[in-house]
């Protein structure tokens, strides 16, 4: 692979990442709307913020989890070698950040 398209893979990889951010906020939001504030109190309210919350919850994780694997297959990123550099740093702390997803969404889906 070229340098070129090395950067080119790590801008887009880039880009996905911030947008995954950005819905991480817009449901932090709504987290705090229909969740923690006294809005929960009403059925509706509450099961159309929870539904909400849940899919976009569920779509990150769908996201990310796409993104880094084709991230990591166009940099042939393995974790059985020995070799460790910032390019399987961010795999593995993306992949992390979906197990974190994961966890949110069960809090969520809980509360």
């Amino acid at each position: 692979m070229t340098t070129n398209t090395n950067t080119s893979l790590v801008m887009q990889y880039a880009k996905s990442t911030q947008n995954i951010c950005l819905y991480l906020g817009v449901a932090g939001l709504l987290i705090i709307i229909f969740i923690l504030s006294p809005l929960n109190s009403f059925f509706m309210a509450s099961v159309i913020g929870k539904a909400l919350i849940l899919s976009l919850l569920g779509y990150m994780m769908y996201y990310n989890i796409q993104q880094t694997n084709q991230f990591a297959n166009n940099f042939d990123i393995t974790f059985n070698d020995v070799s460790w550099g910032p390019v399987k740093t961010n795999v593995l702390c993306s992949y992390v950040y979906t197990v974190v997803l994961f966890f949110l969404t069960v809090s969520v889906f809980y509360a």
